[in-house]
C-alpha cells in the first residue's frame, strides 16, 4: 500500500510540475506571438511582412480558447452558474481598466494627432469619437464601413476574444459534464467556425455574385475570425488526445511545425501577395504550441525569460503598438522603434491597470520575478 501510495504521490507531483512548466510555455508562446505583431506593424511599410501579424493573432486566439476551457473546467463555484459569473467578472475585471485608459488617452491626442501629415483615411478626431461606444462595448470588429478608425483598428481582435468570453461559458454549460454531449456540441462548433474561417476569403466574391454591394471587413467579425479559439477551446477539452502520443512522435511533429512556419514565412519577403499563403501555413504554429503545453516544454535561458515576460504584459502592450506604428503618427523608418516603444508603455499601462486587478497568486508570483 505504501508503494501504491508512493508511485500515486509521484504522479500527482509530476503531472503538478508539467501543468505550471506548461503554464509557462503558454506565457511564453503568447510573448512569440505578440513579437510576430510587432514586427508586422513595426515593418509594415517595407510590404515585406503581410500575413505575420495575423498569424500572431491566431497564436493569440488559440491560446485564449485554451485558457477559458481550464478556466471554466477548473472553477470550485457551487453551481454552473456561479461559475459563468465569476469568469465574466474577472475577466471583465482583468482587461476593461486597460482598454478605458487606452481611449481616455488616444481620444484627446487625436485632436493635435489628426492634423499631422500622410495620415491614413479614418484618423479623424470625429471619426474615433464617433466610434468610441463601438470600442467599448467591443463592438469594433463589427464596425459598418471596410475598416475601423485606425488608432481603433487593431482593438477588432479584442472585440472577438470579448465576443467569445461571453458566449464560452453558456457553450460550457449547455454541453453538460457527459462526453456524450460534449463531444458532439463542441466537435460541431469547431467544424462550423473552422468552415466559415476558410471560406471568408470567399464571402466578397459571392456577394458581387448576387450582386449585393456589401462593404465591410468581413475578416475581422466574430464568426469568420474566432475559430482558432474554439480549436483551443476543444484541444484543452480534448487534451487526453495529445497526452496518448509517444514522446519521439511529439518531438518530431514540434519540430516539423516549427521548421515548416519558418521556411513559410519566407515567403513573405516577396511581397503582400503572399499574405494569403502565409495566414494559411501560420496556422501550423497552433501545433507545437499545443504541444509545448501539453507536455510542458517552455523555452529556458534568457530568451525564455523575455517571451514570458513579453506574455504576461501582451494585452497592454497589443493596446499600444498601433499608434506607434501603422498609424502612421511617426514617420515609417521610426515605425520599428515604435514598436519597442510600445513594449515600454504597454509595461506601464501593464503595471497601472492591470496588475491591481491580477489574482493574489498572480500577484505574488509577479512581485517574486
Amino acid at each position: 500500500m505504501d508503494n501504491v501510495k508512493a508511485e500515486s504521490d509521484n504522479a500527482i507531483t509530476s503531472d503538478s510540475e508539467r501543468d505550471k512548466r506548461g503554464s509557462l510555455a503558454l506565457d511564453q508562446w503568447r510573448g512569440f506571438a505578440l513579437v510576430l505583431v510587432l514586427i508586422s506593424h513595426g515593418f509594415f511599410f517595407t510590404d515585406r511582412v503581410g500575413g505575420i501579424g495575423r498569424v500572431g493573432v491566431n497564436l493569440f486566439f488559440f491560446i485564449s480558447g485554451i485558457l477559458v476551457f481550464r478556466t471554466l473546467s477548473r472553477s470550485k463555484a457551487s453551481t454552473d452558474w456561479a461559475r459563468a459569473r465569476s469568469f465574466w467578472w474577472r475577466r471583465f475585471r482583468r482587461l476593461y481598466p486597460a482598454l478605458v485608459a487606452y481611449v481616455a488617452l488616444i481620444l484627446p491626442s487625436m485632436c493635435w494627432l489628426q492634423h499631422l501629415p500622410n495620415l491614413p483615411v479614418g484618423s479623424s478626431f470625429d471619426e474615433c469619437f464617433r466610434d468610441v461606444w463601438m470600442v467599448m462595448f467591443y463592438l469594433i470588429n463589427y464596425h459598418g464601413g471596410a475598416g475601423a478608425p485606425m488608432p481603433y483598428g487593431h482593438l477588432w481582435s479584442l472585440g472577438c476574444e470579448m465576443q467569445f468570453y461571453l458566449l464560452a461559458p453558456l457553450i460550457y454549460l449547455a454541453a453538460g459534464s457527459s462526453d456524450s454531449r460534449r463531444m458532439p456540441i463542441f466537435g460541431c462548433l469547431l467544424v462550423i467556425l473552422v468552415g466559415l474561417g476558410a471560406i471568408e476569403p470567399l464571402v466578397p466574391k459571392i456577394l458581387a455574385h448576387f450582386k449585393w454591394n456589401v462593404v465591410t471587413a468581413w475578416k475581422y467579425h466574430f464568426e469568420f475570425a474566432v475559430w482558432p479559439m474554439m480549436a483551443g477551446f476543444f484541444c484543452e477539452y480534448r487534451r487526453d488526445w495529445f497526452l496518448r502520443l509517444p514522446l519521439k512522435i511529439v518531438n518530431s511533429i514540434y519540430w516539423l511545425s516549427l521548421v515548416a512556419c519558418i521556411l513559410s514565412f519566407a515567403l513573405m519577403t516577396i511581397g503582400m501577395e503572399m499574405k494569403p499563403l502565409v495566414i494559411m501555413a501560420g496556422a501550423i504554429l497552433l501545433v507545437p504550441c499545443q504541444l509545448a503545453y501539453i507536455y510542458g516544454k517552455p523555452l529556458g535561458g534568457w530568451q525564455g525569460g523575455c517571451l514570458r515576460w513579453l506574455g504576461e504584459r501582451t494585452y497592454s502592450i497589443y493596446l499600444w503598438q498601433q499608434p506607434f506604428t501603422i498609424c502612421n503618427f511617426l514617420p515609417n523608418l521610426l515605425h520599428p522603434a515604435g514598436a519597442l516603444a510600445s513594449v515600454a508603455v504597454g509595461a506601464v499601462s501593464f503595471r497601472l491597470f492591470e496588475f491591481p486587478f491580477l489574482s493574489v497568486n498572480r500577484q505574488k508570483q509577479e512581485r517574486a520575478r
